[in-house]
C-alpha cells in the first residue's frame, strides 16, 4: 500500500515538472520567435532644465555604439519627441527641446533605440516648466536710498533685499553726453555706485531671474523707473573771502564781514558802516548757479534794529572795478518774514526759533552762474542807518569743477 502511494506521488511530480518545462519553453519560443531579445544600452543620465513654457532634456548616453535614436514620452505617453543620434566614442549627450508647454511639473520616460524594435529600458527624469504664474510673483528690486558723493560726481544706490532666484539687475541711466549706459549688477548686491550720469534724468532698472540654477530662460517684468534726486552741495565757505569794491560799505564795530561764513550761528556777525546806501561784496571762490541760500540774523537783535529785512542778491563773474552795477545780474529779491506777524519789538518763542534755524530762500532752476555775490539791503527791521547779519550759507546743484 505504501509503495502505491510513493509511485503515485512520483508520477504527479514528474508530470508537473514536465508541464512546467513545456510552458517555459513555449513562452520562450513565443518571445524569441523573431530572434533573441536585445536591449540597447539605456541612457546613463537624464538632466531636466526648465524654461519659459518649454523645457530641455539633456540625455547622457551610455557606451552602446549602436544607438541611433533617443525618444522621450510624457503626459502618460500621449506626447513624445525624438532626436537622431550620431554616436561617437565615449558618453555622448543629446538635447531634446520641448516647446509649448504649460507651467507645471513634468515626468519624462526616455528610451534609446538601435532599430525599430530594439528599445532600451526606461530612464526617467522630472522637471518644472515656468510661465505666467511664475511671472506673477516676480517684482523688481526696490531701492532703499539714493545719495551722492560730496562733490556730486558719484551716485550711491542702496538696495533692499532681493527675491529668491534673482540673477542680476540690469540698470540703465543717461550719461552726461546724453547716451544710455547699461550696467549689469550681480544678483544679491546691496550697494551700487555709478558715475558720469546726467542730472535731472531717470534710472531705469529691472531684476533678471533664473527660477533654477540651470534654467534655459531668464525672466523679467516691466522695468521700474526712478527720478534722480536733485543733487545739492553746500558751497564751500572755506573759499569765501571779502571782495570790497569802491562803492561798498565796510565792516564796523568789530563785526567783521568774514564772520558771515565762520559757521558761528549764535555769535556776532557782520555789521556795516553807516550810510544811506548799503551793499557789500564777497568772493565765493567758484562760479556756481545758486539753488538756495540761508541767512541768519544777528542773535542779539532778532527781528529788530539793524537786522536785514528786505534785500536783493546780485551775481557777477567779472565785477567792474569801479564798483558800478553794470557787470551785475540780479539773482533774487528777498524779504525776511516774522512768523507771528507781531509788530517790531514783540517776538514769540516761535519767531526766535525760526530765526535761529536760519531763513531759507530758493532760487529758480537756471539761475545764472556767479562767483561774486553782492547783497544790496533795501530795509532793516528797525530802520537803522547800518546793517547787521549773522551768517550766510549757499547751496548749488553744480558738481565740483574738475
Amino acid at each position: 500500500m505504501k509503495m502505491t502511494k510513493y509511485l503515485t506521488c512520483f508520477f504527479l511530480v514528474t508530470v508537473g515538472l514536465y508541464m512546467s518545462s513545456c510552458t517555459k519553453e513555449d513562452a520562450y519560443k513565443k518571445i524569441t520567435k523573431d530572434g533573441e531579445i536585445y536591449y540597447p544600452g539605456r541612457a546613463d543620465t537624464v538632466l531636466v532644465h526648465g524654461g519659459n513654457n518649454r523645457i530641455k532634456l539633456q540625455v547622457v548616453l551610455g557606451n552602446d555604439p549602436l544607438i541611433t535614436k533617443v525618444r522621450a514620452f510624457w503626459n502618460n505617453n500621449a506626447d513624445s519627441t525624438e532626436v537622431d543620434v550620431v554616436k561617437t566614442t565615449g558618453k555622448d549627450t543629446v538635447d531634446l527641446l520641448i516647446n509649448n508647454l504649460s507651467q507645471g511639473t513634468y515626468s519624462f520616460d526616455v528610451y534609446t533605440y538601435t532599430g525599430p524594435k530594439a528599445k532600451s529600458i526606461v530612464k526617467q527624469g522630472t522637471g518644472m516648466v515656468y510661465g505666467d504664474n511664475y511671472l506673477k510673483v516676480l517684482s523688481n528690486r526696490t531701492l532703499k536710498t539714493l545719495s551722492y558723493s560730496l562733490d556730486g560726481s558719484k551716485l550711491f544706490i542702496d538696495w533692499n533685499s532681493p527675491l529668491e532666484g534673482e540673477k542680476s539687475i540690469e540698470l540703465k541711466y543717461t550719461t552726461e553726453t546724453g547716451t544710455t549706459q547699461t550696467v549689469v549688477i550681480p544678483g544679491g548686491s546691496l550697494k551700487t555706485e555709478i558715475s558720469g550720469f546726467k542730472n535731472g534724468t531717470k534710472l531705469i532698472y529691472k531684476s533678471i531671474f533664473l527660477p533654477e540654477p540651470k534654467a534655459i530662460d531668464e525672466f523679467s517684468i516691466t522695468p521700474s523707473e526712478v527720478a534722480l534726486p536733485v543733487f545739492e552741495r553746500e558751497v564751500d565757505k572755506a573759499n569765501f573771502k571779502v571782495y570790497s569794491l569802491p562803492t561798498d560799505v565796510r565792516d564796523n564795530w568789530g563785526w567783521l564781514m568774514e564772520y558771515l561764513w565762520n559757521k558761528n550761528y549764535d555769535g556776532t556777525g557782520f555789521a556795516s558802516t553807516e550810510g544811506p546806501s548799503q551793499w557789500f561784496t564777497f568772493d565765493m571762490g567758484e562760479s556756481v548757479s545758486i539753488s538756495r541760500f540761508r541767512t541768519w540774523q544777528a542773535a542779539d537783535r532778532i527781528f529788530r534794529a539793524e537786522n536785514v529785512k528786505k534785500f536783493e542778491i546780485w551775481g557777477s563773474n567779472n565785477p567792474a572795478s569801479d564798483g558800478s552795477w553794470a557787470s551785475w545780474t540780479k539773482l533774487a529779491e528777498c524779504q525776511s518774514i516774522k512768523p507771528s506777524g507781531l509788530p517790531v519789538g514783540q517776538t514769540t518763542e516761535g519767531d526766535i526759533n525760526y530765526a535761529k534755524a536760519g531763513e531759507e530762500f530758493k532760487l529758480p532752476p537756471g539761475t545764472p552762474k556767479a562767483r561774486y555775490i553782492r547783497i544790496k539791503v533795501l530795509d532793516t527791521w528797525g530802520g537803522g542807518t547800518f546793517i547787521t547779519m549773522g551768517e550766510l550759507t549757499f547751496w548749488t546743484s553744480d558738481r565740483v569743477s574738475k
